[in-house]
């Protein structure tokens, strides 16, 4: 195991929540967002044990970034116009 973060797991830690995202966007109306957010905090806990604590960091952001760019409205954009309740 790598204790710096290298160019190969900062691709996957960036990638991985964007691709899982993609891969869950045809269920954004079936599913509730708290099922869609526990499946990203998986990939980000995946990618934290694969490779480090820098890889793990930035794969929480990348998730973060992606949950709220796909599964918030307005969607597409990186706003919230009002809370879910």
């Amino acid at each position: 195991m790598t204790r710096y973060l290298t160019r190969d797991s900062a691709a996957v830690a960036v990638m991985g929540p964007l691709a899982l995202a993609a891969v869950l966007l045809p269920w954004r109306g079936s599913w509730s967002n708290t099922n869609v957010a526990l499946l990203l905090v998986v990939a980000v806990v995946a990618i934290a044990c694969l490779g480090s604590r820098l890889a793990g960091a930035l794969a929480a952001v990348s998730a973060a970034v992606w949950f709220d760019f796909f599964f918030t409205v307005p969607y597409g954009r990186l706003t919230i116009s009002r809370s879910a309740a």
